[in-house]
């Protein structure tokens, strides 16, 4: 039996000793997700080109580049009138809207999964506290 007390004493103390460090791990992504989450609409530009200027997330980026084979058809149509001009340049702006939504969505979503995986770290560090405390109190 005191196997098993020196036992449950040592992880009680490991836990005891990762709260800190985890605390410090969900605040610091719930931070980060949340800034990402900022500079992600921040930089969204209805008119501008999202395939321009990718960013340091260029994986997330790089869904800007599913609308190329649609730019490549209208970069390469000719316009015989002025309002298939219009229509050709009224096409490619909502592309370029369309794909800048899109990349703006995905790093809003990516971010929130950040925030929220970063306060359900916290909880567990504060519910575990909770624990620690109790059980170290009916140990006495």
């Amino acid at each position: 039996m005191t196997e098993l007390a020196e036992r449950q004493d040592l992880m009680l103390g490991r836990l005891a000793r990762s709260q800190k460090p985890m605390a410090i791990v969900g605040a610091l992504l719930a931070l980060l997700g949340a800034g990402y989450v900022t500079w992600g609409v921040m930089r969204f530009d209805p008119r501008g080109d999202p395939r321009d200027n990718p960013g340091f997330d260029w994986p997330i980026a790089q869904l800007a580049f599913l609308f190329e084979g649609g730019h490549a058809r209208i970069d390469k149509a000719v316009a015989e009138t002025p309002a298939e001009a219009r229509l050709l340049r009224g096409m490619s702006r909502n592309m370029m809207f369309s794909a800048g939504v899109m990349v703006m969505l995905l790093r809003v979503f990516v971010g929130t999964i950040a925030v929220v995986l970063g306060f359900s770290i916290v909880t567990v560090v504060v519910e575990r506290a909770r624990l620690i405390a109790m059980i170290r109190h009916l140990r006495e």
